[in-house]
């Protein structure tokens, strides 16, 4: 008995490619044009078809936008649709011409697609309006007959109703005009205060005054103010003269409420609001300096 052994993969290829040599070398020779033709109908493995590069074409937009309804039907949206043509199956120039011949086409079917959206959409928000048609044309549509097959990818942008845009103005204009306004007083508002801090703290360094109560604070205040902002400076003032007559008023009051309880004999009450008015005196800055050095009242000098 012989032992077999069973040939390895290298070795059945290379049997395999020495028959295959022998054979083509004993067929009877072809032709040029045989062979050219063998090889068209057997490709070698592996080699592709070349694939033509896509055209695409852009045309200018039309002179008038499409209209749409917005929710109401009072109002319409104003719609510049934008069209990008593509194709495989023909160069530039041929492309163009048949985006021409499609343009209007195309136009009837982007207002068929974006009719029943716009209406859903509030005629105050275009924004809302673009983003869902576009949403709704992202795919595009297909036209194809014997020249080739054309796609079209059309995009929309959105404005508003004029009419609904000059009745809008005045109250936008408007309204921007307080928001600047308003940003412009804090501003200012904010500048006026930290420009009165600083000057009160230089105040106080100077006066060496340390720590400044809120009573001292409160008079030292218009002083700052004129320092730090005109505007901020009336005011503080007029506060501040406002302030002093109402307290002249009560102080006077006070004053009178004593001299009455005196008339009669009723001292206890007097003196009660004899010393209650001393206190809001020096508290309101009605006393001379009281305000500034926290002295009381200098005792009234008499013959």
């Amino acid at each position: 008995m012989t032992n077999t052994r069973r040939k390895g993969l290298f070795a059945r290829w290379r049997d395999w490619w020495r028959d295959r040599r022998r054979r083509r070398h004993d067929a009877p020779a072809t032709t040029a044009a045989s062979e050219q033709a063998a090889e068209w109908e057997t490709p070698a493995l592996g080699s592709v078809e070349p694939v033509r590069p896509e055209a695409y074409a852009e045309l200018a937009p039309a002179a008038e936008p499409l209209r749409l309804a917005a929710e109401g039907d009072v109002f319409e949206f104003q719609v510049l649709p934008h069209f990008r043509w593509h194709s495989r199956d023909m160069p530039v120039e041929q492309l163009r011409r048949r985006a021409g011949a499609l343009a209007a086409e195309a136009r009837d079917e982007l207002l068929k697609r974006s009719w029943s959206l716009a209406r859903t959409c509030d005629p105050v928000d275009p924004v809302r309006a673009e983003q869902l048609i576009n949403s709704e044309l992202s795919d595009g549509w297909c036209y194809e007959d014997e020249e080739g097959l054309v796609k079209c990818r059309p995009t929309v942008r959105i404005r508003i109703d004029p009419a609904l845009r000059d009745r809008m103005r005045p109250a936008r204009l408007e309204a921007q005009a307080m928001k600047e306004a308003l940003d412009l007083g804090l501003l200012k508002a904010a500048h006026a205060r930290q420009l009165t801090d600083e000057w009160l703290q230089v105040i106080v360094a100077l006066e060496d005054s340390g720590e400044l109560t809120p009573t001292q604070r409160q008079f030292l205040v218009p002083f700052a103010a004129v320092l730090a902002d005109g505007d901020f400076a009336a005011a503080t003032d007029a506060l501040r003269t406002v302030r002093r007559t109402g307290a002249v008023a009560l102080a006077n009051v006070l004053d009178q409420a004593t001299k009455n309880h005196e008339q009669i004999g009723l001292f206890e009450f007097a003196n009660a609001y004899d010393k209650a008015a001393s206190s809001f005196r020096q508290q309101m800055g009605l006393t001379p300096y009281s305000w500034i050095l926290g002295t009381p009242e200098p005792p009234e000098v008499t013959s």
